[in-house]
This record gives C-alpha cells, sequence and structure tokens, in this order.
C-alpha cells in the first residue's frame, strides 16, 4: 500500500506500508492491502506501520485518515518521528504543561483553552510513550 503522512508544514512519511495501526479518534484501525474506503477522524497516539519487514512508530495528532484502494492518507495537525523526540525536554514540557491544565481549575470541558492545553498534554504524552 502506498502510506502518506503529512501535517501543514512537511512530508513526514511517504512510501510503502504493509500494514498501518492507526489512532482514530474512535480507537485503532489497523489497515491492510484491499481495506475497504474509509474515511475518519485522527486521534493521538502512536501509529504503526510495517515497511519491508520493519515495523516502524510515530506520533501522529489530529486531522483526518484517508483510506482508499492500496492507498493510505493521513492529514495531521501534528507528528512526530521517534527520532525527533529527546525525552528529557518532552518529560519536562509535559510536566509543564500539566501544571497549566490543573491551574485552569474547574472548567467547561468544552472551553477553549482548556481544549487547546488538553490537546497539547496528550501529544507530549503520546510523544513520550513513542520513545519508551
Amino acid at each position: 500500500m502506498q502510506l502518506d503522512i503529512v501535517t501543514p508544514d512537511r512530508k513526514v512519511v511517504v512510501g510503502k506500508a504493509d500494514d498501518v495501526v492507526i489512532p482514530a479518534k474512535e480507537g485503532e484501525i489497523d489497515v491492510l492491502p484491499g481495506h475497504a474506503p474509509f474515511l475518519g477522524i485522527l486521534g493521538t497516539g502512536v501509529l504503526r506501520f510495517v515497511a519491508e519487514g520493519k515495523t516502524h512508530h510515530l506520533m501522529v495528532s489530529g486531522g483526518f485518515v484517508e483510506v482508499d484502494g492500496d492507498r493510505v492518507v493521513l492529514m495531521c495537525e501534528s507528528a512526530s518521528l521517534k527520532d525527533e523526540v529527546k525525552p528529557e525536554e518532552e518529560r519536562k514540557s509535559l510536566h509543564e504543561l500539566e501544571k497549566k491544565l490543573a491551574s485552569l481549575g474547574a472548567t467547561a470541558s468544552e472551553d477553549e483553552s482548556y481544549l487547546k492545553l488538553k490537546a497539547e498534554v496528550d501529544r507530549s504524552a503520546a510523544r513520550l510513550t513513542l520513545v519508551k
């Protein structure tokens, strides 16, 4: 299958894959060659794909996934390759983001500030999961 993973500012992965496991909003989706057409919303998490017998991992967050024939396209708000993540810096960042989130106190889950900060916390946690 052709796999294209892009963000607004770069092509993260472009190439062939034999199997792709995608963190969708409603849970993981395992895409194999010949998968039925699908359009969905990406969640935040670690995406896995197999290419030439080797498993690769990266963090993806937000956006859309389209499966059409033997082509999988992910249009992500954010994506990070494993070698781009610096664990110590990410742990510090996550700690600071969690403190900011806690300082918001009791807010509605629809509050714009809360939602943006929560998305940042989720992305940071997913990047740390990626490097474990």
